[in-house]
């Protein structure tokens, strides 16, 4: 498993979009392990089943943009043993959390690299599979970091991402808000849903692939929405 360099700490410090210090990432990290049946898992699957219909390289490189402590990438892990996994992530808080889970739970074929999702610390024409979990409208140039995805992806690879719809009618998200509190608690429910002023509309995020050779495969307009793409 490669360790986080200090010069690509020093590098950068630059790009953080969330200041974590090591108690807030602690703190953070117990909220969403709550979250692994309800949000993992499932797009896990989701990935999965792309993976399946469209089809990748025999051992393929698997990038999580915006990774935080590697839920995600070990999700992946325990179903779809015969892959690389690198997760990017500005926080060296949320990296240093990744590598110690990793290293608890004896897993192989990981990497984490300290970066911005807009400038992502890997080669060009590297990865066949680029995932993004409810991260993308929180970064803090949504459409660079597409460019990114794109640059770092091989010719036929996939972007599988799903986050927050900021077109979901407000109506039908009433009707989600006591389901969500018995899933994630009440805090985070009212935290979800005043977040809602920076959710991106799945339509512009397609656009933006479009612009940058990622052609739309499929789209799914939920409130939480999923976009595969492959790229061109």
């Amino acid at each position: 498993m490669e360790r986080i360099s200090k010069r690509e700490i020093s590098l950068s410090k630059s790009h953080h979009h969330h200041e974590w210090s090591g108690l807030r990432a602690q703190k953070f990290v117990q909220s969403v392990e709550k979250l692994i049946k309800y949000r993992y898992r499932p797009f896990v699957k989701e990935i999965i089943n792309a993976i399946s219909k469209y089809g990748v390289r025999e051992t393929p490189k698997i990038v999580d943009v915006g990774s935080g402590p590697g839920i995600l990438l070990i999700e992946i892990k325990k179903i779809f043993e015969n892959c690389r996994l690198i997760g990017v992530d500005s926080s060296k808080y949320m990296l240093e959390i990744a590598e110690n889970r990793v290293k608890e739970q004896n897993l192989k074929d990981f990497a984490f690299k300290l970066g911005s999702a807009e400038k992502i610390p890997i080669e060009e024409g590297q990865i066949d599979v680029v995932v993004c979990l409810n991260s993308l409208h929180d970064f803090n140039d949504a459409q660079q970091t597409i460019k990114e995805v794109s640059r770092i992806l091989i010719n036929g690879g996939l972007f599988i991402l799903k986050d927050k719809n900021g077109a979901y009618p407000k109506w039908k998200m009433r009707f989600l808000f006591i389901p969500l509190i018995f899933k994630t608690g009440l805090k985070r429910t009212i935290k979800y849903f005043k977040s809602n002023k920076l959710w991106l509309d799945p339509d512009q995020v397609i656009q933006w692939m479009s612009e940058f050779g990622i052609r739309k495969e499929e789209v799914h307009y939920k409130m939480d929405y999923l976009i595969i793409g492959k790229r061109e």
